[in-house]
């Protein structure tokens, strides 16, 4: 796992993500964040108002590989419990061994919960929301069931296209009413983070993107949903056996459920340029979407 510094907006997060068999090293820049958009509210007919932020690309908070064989196993149950899935800890079925031990991208901001109410703190909380196949430069997504309910994640969420091997665009853009739909599996939480797992040639590698990578808050399930917009260069991190730039075979797309999700404090990780810092945060003020307590 790799994370860098805070240049600008950049945190050094430490957060956990062991894994074997590395084929080359997942660089932060490798997926990147180019544009948001926020909705105008949370009702079906909202309009989703483009987000001006003078920082942008943005690189991923953390990565981890790249690494050997496929992304599997996926979630049964899916509702983040240790164990159940890649990102919870769960067995790669490619190598049987555990590449995330205790959970992929861990930390003090993102610490272990008891999501499954045993008493016990051990749940990542990671849910796979669906994986795109590729073909033809273009990704079709296949929505996930998150505990047995199909009608929650939508298959307009996630799309991913391929410009030539190993590059293109990726976007997140749940609807409007995405969070009241999951409400009956996050309650009144909405994510913390949310991961992709691009997978080309033989291996496979993670990029994770948080709320705190631009100085905001976690977002609750009440507060107007975000959308996500990038690129992703693969071509250094997946390579083929000829020693080439592996096409894309396909994408998995996690987000991570916080059992409790308080606005993020002042952090001793954090050197911010002056105007940087929050400036999300501030473009939600500015346009009146930002939840009230």
């Amino acid at each position: 796992m790799k994370t860098k510094p805070k240049k600008t907006l950049f945190l050094a997060l430490a957060l956990s993500a062991a894994g074997t068999a590395q084929a080359a090293l997942c660089q932060l820049d490798d997926v990147k964040v180019t544009g948001v958009g926020v909705f105008d509210g949370t009702t079906a007919g909202a309009t989703l108002i483009p987000i001006p932020l003078n920082v942008l690309p943005v690189g991923a908070a953390a990565c981890a590989g790249a690494f050997q064989g496929n992304d599997g196993f996926y979630p049964n149950t899916n509702l983040g419990y240790a164990g159940d899935g890649l990102l919870n800890g769960g067995t790669q079925v490619a190598s049987r061994s555990i590449l995330f031990p205790g959970g992929a991208f861990i930390g003090e901001q993102y610490p272990l919960q008891d999501l499954r109410g045993d008493g016990t703190a051990d749940d990542p909380g990671w849910i796979m929301l669906g994986k795109s196949e590729l073909q033809g430069g273009l990704g079709t997504f296949t929505p996930s069931a998150i505990d047995g309910d199909r009608s929650v994640v939508l298959d307009s969420f996630f799309s991913v296209t391929e410009t030539s091997a190993g590059k293109g665009t990726w976007s997140f853009t749940p609807d409007a009413e995405a969070a009241q739909r999951a409400a009956s599996v996050l309650g009144g939480n909405w994510i913390d983070q949310f991961a992709i797992s691009f997978k080309a040639g033989n291996g496979f590698a993670l990029y994770a993107f948080t709320s705190e990578l631009f100085g905001a808050a976690t977002p609750k399930a009440s507060d107007p949903l975000l959308n996500w917009f990038g690129t992703y260069d693969l071509t250094e991190t997946l390579i083929n056996r000829g020693g080439k730039p592996a096409g894309l075979s396909h994408a998995t797309l996690w987000v991570r459920d916080p059992s409790a999700s308080p606005d993020p404090g002042p952090s001793t990780n954090v050197v911010s340029e002056p105007g940087s810092l929050g400036l999300l945060a501030l473009a939600l003020v500015g346009l009146g979407l930002r939840r009230r307590d």
